[in-house]
């Protein structure tokens, strides 16, 4: 499918270096549309929305801040959440920011690790936008999902 001019802009600023480092698209060359639209359908199959993902992992993430960059218990995982000074401006121009923050979290069953930003938090949350395959901060759906232990099974309380 071809891109879309506003669609087009907003790739420039999501190119490695224009406003992080490495870039929210790694080498996926797709419409974001179509990356969006991928992901989403991912999610319909798994029956679980973005926002509850976000929700899970800001969740985490705040749990984590309680140990001040050391790793914390939060029941299912072991959490470390590390903050650097300075905002990280979202792409989509919502005139949202996020905290230059990474959470990483261990599952203390399986001992599966995964770690994300607080920018990747609103991109999920608010945009349905993991990031492009091979970006350095790409969350898998479906894996996410399966981390978090979402959907959570009929009668857990969460």
């Amino acid at each position: 499918m071809k891109e879309n001019p506003k669609d087009a802009l907003l790739r420039i600023d999501m190119e490695a270096g224009r406003l992080i480092k490495e870039g929210f698209l790694g080498e996926d060359e797709r419409p974001i549309s179509d990356i969006i639209s991928a992901d989403l359908d991912t999610l319909t199959e798994l029956e679980v929305s973005h926002v509850e993902l976000a929700r899970a992992m800001r969740r985490l993430t705040r749990r984590g801040m309680e140990g001040m960059g050391e790793v914390v218990d939060a029941g299912d995982y072991l959490v470390k959440s590390e903050e650097y000074m300075g905002w990280l401006g979202c792409p989509f121009k919502d005139n949202r920011r996020a905290a230059k923050r990474n959470t990483q979290a261990v599952d203390k069953q399986t001992g599966r690790e995964m770690r994300w930003s607080d920018l990747s938090i609103h991109l999920i949350e608010q945009h349905a936008f993991f990031q492009g395959k091979g970006s350095a901060f790409r969350l898998e759906p479906a894996e996410l999902a399966s981390f978090l232990r979402l959907p959570a099974p009929e009668g857990a309380a969460e």
